[in-house]
């Protein structure tokens, strides 16, 4: 209810009184609070339950990843986690795992075979030394005999120290501590000296080498470390080529590379195995190679050696009718700023 006073020249005459019925209004507003004390915590409880409905939906995948990568050990890295059909941040992280565990198996199996053949190298030089020392203490023998035996195992702890070398060498390459001495080198003038050796190294089998050499050009590299690198190719050519073969060496110029290439006329190599060719301690022909002396490192220190220069190396053989190993080589720039020509 509602009182007005009706004022007249500043007196009250008269008073009027207004009233309504708010039992309409009192019923709305209980009703309402009503309505607020069963919504508002059911709203929240099932938003709550929604959320952690969704959160657990959510965070499936990585729990998933986390339950994996613990049960992960170097025994069980063939294990994946299942991808999901979104391509979401999981999703994409899922694919990232599973390729981490990929590398991280072909890393351990290359450790692991690498373990294997570099003791089975080694053992076998100890054993034919262990072999030849118990033969020559089980009786007294002539000079000249000792003399063979001394002789035979020093081709063997040659062959050791050689095996040792490389494995360090390829040691130290992984780990980036060898440091390349680069200046500008005459290619032209290098491959003319490893030539000259050629010829006095493939003496002993009456090898014949020729050379395609007429092109000039420049290179920025390690004198010692490409020199090395030719070395190792015409040596595993002379190894490799039957007595009385032939052997070649070209060196090409293109716009922007050298292309240099040694070929032999040897027994080849067969096209499943060429493939892995470059990789550490493989060996076509293990017993042949043995008898050559080879352990199976030199063109994989080659192609350290060629991809440290910033080039590739590849090869294209065929089976009794020899190979064609291929060194590709940035050319120097001009030291003027322009191209060599």
């Amino acid at each position: 209810m509602v009182t007005v006073p009706v004022i007249r020249r500043r007196h009250i005459v008269n008073i009027v009184q207004v009233a309504t019925s708010l039992e309409q209004v009192e019923e709305f507003l209980k009703t309402l609070l009503l309505i607020l004390w069963i919504t508002v915590p059911s709203v929240l409880v099932v938003a709550s339950l929604g959320g952690l409905f969704l959160a657990n939906k959510a965070l499936k995948p990585v729990d998933e990843i986390t339950k994996t990568a613990r049960m992960i050990t170097s025994r069980s890295l063939n294990q994946r986690i299942k991808l999901r059909k979104t391509k979401d941040e999981i999703g994409r992280l899922t694919e990232t795992f599973n390729d981490m565990i990929s590398r991280l198996g072909q890393s351990f199996n290359q450790i692991r075979q690498f373990s294997a053949d570099a003791s089975h190298e080694l053992r076998t030089p100890l054993t034919i030394l262990k072999g030849e020392i118990e033969v020559g203490l089980r009786r007294k023998r002539y000079p000249e005999e000792y003399r063979k035996i001394l002789n035979s195992n020093l081709e063997e702890v040659n062959h050791m120290s050689q095996i040792v070398d490389d494995l360090l060498f390829l040691s130290k390459a992984d780990m980036g501590e060898i440091h390349l001495q680069k200046h500008r080198i005459n290619l032209t003038e290098l491959v003319s000296e490893v030539y000259a050796q050629a010829k006095m190294i493939a003496t002993t089998k009456d090898i014949k080498v020729h050379m395609s050499n007429d092109v000039d050009g420049v290179v920025i590299g390690d004198r010692l470390k490409l020199r090395e690198l030719l070395l190792n190719l015409v040596d595993n050519g002379v190894k490799y080529t039957p007595e009385g073969g032939e052997m070649r060496i070209s060196l090409e110029r293109g716009d922007s590379r050298f292309k240099l290439r040694v070929m032999d006329n040897g027994i080849g190599i067969a096209p499943e195995d060429q493939p892995h060719i470059f990789d550490r301690f493989f060996r076509v022909d293990k017993a042949r190679s043995r008898e050559a002396g080879g352990s199976g490192l030199g063109l994989n220190i080659c192609k350290w050696i060629v991809a440290a220069h910033g080039g590739e190396i590849s090869v294209d053989s065929e089976i009794g009718k020899g190979s064609i190993f291929t060194v590709t080589l940035p050319l120097a720039p001009s030291p003027w700023g322009d191209d060599q020509k």
